[in-house]
C-alpha cells in the first residue's frame, strides 16, 4: 500500500491512515441499516441532484456533517491514480525555504529529501519521471539512485558527495595524459607554431608532449581545465577532412616536399604505399591549397630532371695536365628554396692551391670545352645548332642566360661531403651519373645589383604553363646533351599606375582624380604568348656562379583567341587591384588551348628591373677589360603567390644569334658569371672558401 506524507505547517497528516478510516467508515455504512423516522427524504430517480446539491454526509447515528478538506483530497488522490504524478508535484515538494547546497545542513536536508520522495512515489513513478526529464545516461538501479537522479536535475541538488567531489576539483590540480593523432598534433602546430602556449593559456594548464609510440600531451593543472581541452582536442579532431593524391610511378616524394605542404598550407601529409600522398586538413580550402602547391612541385621536379647538365672543363694552370674539383659546402648569403630547406647543399668549384695563379674573378670568355655526363665532348657554341636549329614558322626566337647555383644534396647529417677530397672533372661526371644526384638550379644575383641604382622598374605578373604529364608516364633523367623541348604558355602583363594627379600649383582647392591601375602586355601588344622551350644547365667551377641556357620560340594570341579562364582571371585581377573585392583571385590550375591541356607550374608576382653594370668601374675582372663593354642585365625579385616564396633572379637575354652577336652574349655570359659574391657594404675583395654566393 502506497502511503504519501506533505507538510502542513508543523502537523504531518498520514494519508495512509485517513484512507483507511474513509474505508471503514463506508463499510460501516453499508452495513448498517437506516432509522424510519430518521428525517431523511427520500429522493426520487428523476429529482437526483447534481453533485454540488447533494445533501452533507450522514453518520450512522443520522447526525449530518459537511465533506472534509480530507475527503475532498482522497476523492481527488483516487481520480488520479489512472493519470500519475507529474513533474509538477515532484517540484511542489521541494522545501520552500531550503538552506541548500553549501549548507552545513545540506546533507540532513538532502537526505531527507531523499526519503520523502522514496516514500511519496511508486518505482515504476520514478521511472516515468526520468522518461520526463529526457534523462540520456544509463538508467540507474535502485530507486535511490533514480530519486537523486530527480533531485538533481529538478532541484538542482547535487548529492554531498558529489558537491564535495566538485569542490575539491575546482582546487585540486593533476596530470593527465590526452591522447591526440599525429594529424591533429601537427595541424595545430602548423596553425600556429606556439599552439601549446595558446592552449595553455587558453584552459589554464601547463601542456608538453609526452614520449610514447602514439602521441599524448601532457597537461598540468585542474580537472575542469583538462576535461574542456579533451573536448577542444575531439571536436579539432573531427573537423579533419582527407584527400589522396596518386603519384606517377617512378615519381619520387622528398621529405622537404611534404614538410614544404605542412608549412605553406597548414595540412598534414602522409606517404602510403605504394604511390599515394595522404593530406588532411581542417578545411577543403587547405587542402586545396596543398594539392595545387604539391602537384606543381612534383611537375617542376620532373621538369628538372629533363633538363641536360654540362660541366666546363677547368683550364689548366702552370702547365697542370688536369685541374682537380672539389665539393664545398653551400652555405646561402640569401634564403634558397623551401624545398631545398633542411638539406645539405653543395657546389663543384675548382680547387686552388696557394699562389697558383688561379683567381676566379677572371672574366675570361667561355673559350674552353664542355663535357656531358655521358662523357662527350663539345664546345659552347655547338648549343647554337643543338638547341637552335631553325625557329618554328611564326614565332621569334629569344636566348636567355640566367645566373645562379647548381647545388647538390645529399642526406647524410653532416656538412661533410659525400665524396671527400679532390676529383677531376671525369670523375666528377661519373659520380653524378651513377649516383642519381639532381643538380637543383637556385637562381640568384651578383652582389653589385644589391647597391646599383636601376634603369627602369616595372611591375610585372607571370603566370607559366606547361603540357600535362599522362598519368603512366615516368620521369626520365637526361644524361645526353641534347635538350628536350617542351611546350609552354605565358601569361605575362605589367600594372601602370595613374594617379591623375595635377600640378602642385594647381592641387590647393582642387580635388585629385582617383588612382587608376591597368594591366597592359608586357612584351608587345599580346598579353599570352605560346610556343616551345629548351633548357640547358651548365656546370662552371672556375666561376662564381653558373647559368642556365634557355632558347624559346615564341609566339603572340590575340585577345579573342585566349582561354576563356584565362579572360576571367584577368577581370577578377584588375577588380581586385582596383580594390572592387577583398580577396585575391588565384591562378586557374589548368587551361585549354588548341585542344591541349596546360597545368599550372608557377603563378608570380615580378618586380623587374634593367641595371647596367659598367665593367670599369666595378673593376671584377682581373685580365684586360678594355675590350668588354658594359652588361645590360634584367633582374628580377619574384614572389610565388601559391608559396609565398621569394627568389631573386639575373639574367641576359638576345634574339640574334648571329656569329657576332653570339660572341658578345657569351662573353657578357662569362663577365656576370665571374662577379664574385661579396657582404652587402663589405669589402669586394673579401673571399672565403666556404661561401659559394
Amino acid at each position: 500500500m502506497l502511503s504519501l506524507a506533505r507538510n502542513s505547517g508543523s502537523s504531518t497528516i498520514c494519508l495512509h491512515s485517513l484512507r483507511r478510516f474513509h474505508i471503514s467508515v463506508t463499510r460501516y455504512e453499508k452495513a448498517t441499516p437506516k432509522a424510519k423516522n430518521s428525517g431523511a427524504k427520500k429522493l426520487k430517480k428523476a429529482d437526483k441532484p447534481e453533485p454540488d446539491e447533494m445533501k452533507p454526509t450522514e453518520y450512522p447515528s443520522g447526525i449530518p456533517f459537511h465533506r472534509s478538506r480530507i475527503e475532498a483530497f482522497l476523492e481527488e488522490l483516487d481520480a488520479s491514480e489512472a493519470t500519475g504524478p507529474s513533474l509538477e508535484d515532484l517540484k511542489s515538494m521541494k522545501p520552500s525555504q531550503p538552506a541548500g547546497p553549501g549548507s552545513p545542513t545540506y546533507p540532513e536536508e538532502y537526505e531527507n529529501a531523499l526519503k520523502r520522495i522514496q516514500r511519496a512515489f511508486k518505482v515504476t513513478q520514478t521511472t516515468e519521471f526520468m522518461n520526463k526529464i529526457a534523462y540520456e545516461g544509463k538508467l540507474p538501479a535502485t530507486h535511490r539512485e533514480m530519486a537523486q537522479v530527480l533531485i538533481d536535475k529538478s532541484w538542482d541538488w547535487p548529492p554531498p558527495h558529489e558537491l564535495e567531489r566538485r569542490q575539491r576539483e575546482s582546487v585540486e590540480k593533476i596530470t593527465e595524459d590526452i591522447p591526440v593523432s599525429t594529424a591533429t598534433l601537427l595541424l595545430l602546430m602548423a596553425e600556429d607554431p606556439h599552439s601549446f602556449s595558446v592552449l595553455g593559456t587558453k584552459f589554464g594548464l601547463r601542456l608538453s608532449l609526452g614520449q610514447s609510440q602514439e602521441p599524448v600531451i601532457l597537461a598540468y593543472g585542474l580537472r575542469n581545465g583538462i576535461s574542456e581541452l579533451r573536448k577542444y582536442l575531439q571536436l579539432k579532431s573531427q573537423q579533419t577532412v582527407s584527400r589522396s593524391i596518386d603519384i606517377r610511378p617512378g615519381q619520387s616524394i622528398s621529405p622537404s616536399l611534404v614538410q614544404m605542404a605542412i608549412r605553406k598550407a597548414k595540412t598534414y601529409a602522409e606517404i602510403l604505399p605504394p604511390q599515394t600522398l595522404e593530406l588532411t586538413a581542417f578545411t577543403d580550402d587547405a587542402l586545396q591549397k596543398a594539392e595545387r602547391l604539391i602537384r606543381r612541385l612534383l611537375y617542376l621536379e620532373d621538369h628538372e630532371l629533363a633538363i641536360p647538365l654540362i660541366a666546363q672543363i677547368p683550364p689548366p694552370i702552370n702547365n697542370e695536365d688536369s685541374p682537380e674539383l672539389a665539393y664545398y659546402p653551400f652555405l646561402p648569403g640569401k634564403n634558397i628554396p623551401h624545398i631545398l630547406e633542411k638539406r645539405r647543399l653543395f657546389r663543384l668549384k675548382r680547387v686552388a692551391t696557394w699562389l697558383d695563379g688561379y683567381d676566379e674573378r677572371e672574366s675570361s670568355p667561355f673559350g674552353h670545352s664542355f663535357l656531358d655526363l655521358k662523357g662527350t665532348k663539345l664546345e659552347i657554341d655547338d648549343y647554337v645548332a643543338i638547341l637552335g636549329g631553325p625557329p618554328l614558322e611564326g614565332h621569334a626566337r629569344s636566348w636567355t642566360a640566367s645566373f645562379g647555383h647548381l647545388l647538390f644534396d645529399t642526406s647524410t647529417p653532416t656538412i661533410t661531403s659525400p665524396y671527400p677530397g679532390s676529383w677531376s672533372i671525369k670523375s666528377i661526371l661519373k659520380q653524378i651519373q651513377t649516383t642519381n644526384w639532381n643538380a637543383h638550379f637556385v637562381p640568384s644575383q651578383p652582389s653589385l645589383l644589391f647597391t646599383n641604382v636601376p634603369t627602369t622598374i616595372t611591375t610585372a605578373h607571370r603566370v607559366v604553363y606547361r603540357p600535362a604529364q599522362p598519368k603512366d608516364s615516368r620521369p626520365v633523367r637526361q644524361i645526353s646533351s641534347e635538350a628536350a623541348e617542351s611546350r609552354i604558355f605565358i601569361l605575362e602583363v605589367k600594372m601602370e599606375y595613374d594617379t591623375g594627379l595635377k600640378e602642385l600649383d594647381d592641387l590647393d582647392g582642387h580635388d585629385t582624380s582617383a588612382e587608376k591601375i591597368a594591366i597592359l602586355p608586357l612584351h608587345g601588344s599580346h598579353r599570352c604568348r605560346t610556343g616551345v622551350e629548351a633548357s640547358v644547365d651548365a656546370l662552371l667551377p672556375e666561376k662564381a656562379m653558373d647559368m642556365r641556357l634557355t632558347v624559346r620560340d615564341l609566339r603572340g594570341i590575340y585577345e579573342s583567341d585566349e582561354p576563356e579562364s584565362i579572360k576571367s582571371y584577368l577581370e577578377q585581377l584588375l577588380q581586385f587591384l582596383q580594390y572592387q573585392v577583398d580577396e585575391q583571385p588565384a591562378a586557374p590550375e589548368k587551361i585549354q588551348y588548341n585542344g591541349e591541356t596546360y597545368i599550372l607550374e608557377s603563378s608570380s608576382s615580378v618586380r623587374r628591373a634593367y641595371e647596367t653594370i659598367a665593367q670599369e668601374s666595378n673593376k671584377w675582372g682581373t685580365g684586360d677589360i678594355s675590350s668588354f663593354e658594359d652588361v645590360y642585365i634584367v633582374a628580377e625579385t619574384a614572389l610565388n603567390l601559391d608559396s609565398q616564396e621569394k627568389t631573386s633572379h639575373c639574367f641576359i637575354e638576345t634574339s640574334d644569334c648571329d656569329p657576332k652577336n653570339w660572341e658578345a652574349f657569351l662573353t657578357h655570359s662569362a663577365a656576370i658569371a665571374s662577379i664574385p659574391f661579396t657582404p652587402q657594404g663589405g669589402d669586394r675583395g673579401f673571399q672565403t672558401p666556404v661561401f659559394s654566393e
